[in-house]
């Protein structure tokens, strides 16, 4: 593996990991009822994962498109556009709410759908294959980037189709 491709997987693994605690951490606070920790942690989340969503809304799948489907590039669009809604609905919460079993059920089912696409988006990093060491190494300047710009998840993502890039 080349300095460009271990530099990527490292940054790309880093910032699943945040995700994934995050998302463990929302699914532990829904199931004990503890509304404001769950507020704090979605707040945190929320700033944690915004730069990577950004850099792959905008780096990320376009530079996939040519080894995906737009089926399969919409399909992640969306998933971070519902992730951001979870957020959204997490921080407004009042404090009845999360006692509601249907409340509760339809949180920790999108926190799955959210969690399902962490995993399966670690996957992508082997269609990465296909782009030359150029196109890697300005991917890698665009996280570092989206880092250091470091905006949220929620006033980031946004769901695009097909023919509206």
């Amino acid at each position: 593996m080349t300095e460009i491709n271990q530099q990527l997987f490292e940054a790309f693994r880093s910032d699943h990991a945040v995700l994934g605690r995050g998302l463990y951490e929302l699914r532990s606070l829904i199931l004990s009822g503890d509304l404001e920790a769950l507020k704090a942690a979605a707040d945190k989340l929320d700033q944690a994962a915004g730069a990577h969503i950004a850099f792959e809304e905008e780096d990320f799948y376009p530079a996939l498109k040519a080894f995906l489907s737009d089926e399969e590039v919409d399909g992640m669009y969306a998933e971070h556009a519902q992730g951001a809604e979870t957020l959204k609905a997490i921080k407004q919460l009042a404090g009845h709410e999360i006692e509601g079993l249907d409340t509760r059920d339809q949180l920790l089912e999108q926190i799955d759908e959210m969690e399902k696409h962490v995993s399966e988006c670690g996957e992508l990093f082997g269609a990465m294959g296909g782009l030359d060491e150029s196109q890697k190494k300005a991917l890698l300047r665009n996280l570092n980037r989206w880092r250091e710009r470091a905006p949220s998840w929620t006033s980031f993502s946004r769901r695009k189709s097909a023919g509206n890039e």
